[in-house]
C-alpha cells in the first residue's frame, strides 16, 4: 500500500544554513543571546518600588519600570549586542575576517553590565527586577568571556602549530 508522504512529517526534511548555525553556536553565543533578550523583556517590569508620601492622606507605593534614560540605554545596548552576534555568527553577510569580533562583543557586554549596575545603584528602592536584570547582565558578561577566551584558545594553538611546523630542509 503507497501512502503519500508528507515532507513536514519527516525527519529527514533538509534544514536551511541559518537553522544549523543556530544550531552550532556556542554556550557562550547561546547565553549572551538569551540574557540579553530577556534583559530587554525585564527592562518592562517593576524596577522600583517608590513611597510617595500625602502627608495626612498616607503613603502609596509607585512601582516603576525601569524605562528611564539608563534603561533606553541598556536597552539599545542588548539590541545591538543580539545583531552584532546574529550578524557575525549566524547570518551569511560578507564581515571584515582581519576584525576581532569577540573582543567587541565582550567590551559592549562589560558596558552592558557596568550600565546596569549603575542603574541599579542610582536608584532608589530598587525591586526585584532591578537585581534579575544586573543578573542578566552579568551572565551576558560571563557569555562574552567564555565566547572570547574560547576563541584566544583556538588563536594559541593555531600559533603553536604554526611555529612547530617544520621548515623546508
Amino acid at each position: 500500500m503507497n501512502r503519500p508522504t508528507n515532507p513536514l512529517l519527516e525527519d529527514t526534511a533538509p534544514q536551511s544554513p541559518v537553522l544549523e548555525r543556530l544550531r552550532g553556536l556556542s554556550r557562550g553565543e547561546i547565553l549572551m543571546l538569551a540574557a540579553a533578550s530577556l534583559l530587554v523583556f525585564d527592562l518592562f517590569l517593576t524596577w522600583q518600588n517608590l513611597q510617595v508620601d500625602f502627608n495626612a492622606q498616607g503613603t502609596a507605593t509607585s512601582p516603576l519600570d525601569g524605562w528611564d534614560a539608563w534603561g533606553l540605554l541598556i536597552a539599545l545596548t542588548s539590541i545591538a549586542l543580539i545583531t552584532v552576534i546574529f550578524v557575525v555568527y549566524v547570518s551569511d553577510v560578507e564581515i571584515a575576517e582581519d576584525v576581532r569580533w569577540e573582543l567587541w562583543i565582550f567590551v559592549g557586554a562589560a558596558a552592558l553590565s557596568a550600565m546596569t549596575l549603575v542603574k541599579n545603584l542610582t536608584d532608589d528602592d530598587s525591586a526585584w527586577a532591578s537585581y534579575f536584570g544586573v543578573l542578566l547582565a552579568a551572565a551576558v558578561l560571563y557569555g562574552a568571556y567564555l565566547n572570547w577566551a574560547a576563541t584566544r584558545r583556538q588563536r594559541k594553538r593555531f600559533k603553536r602549530r604554526t611555529r612547530s611546523s617544520p621548515g623546508p630542509s
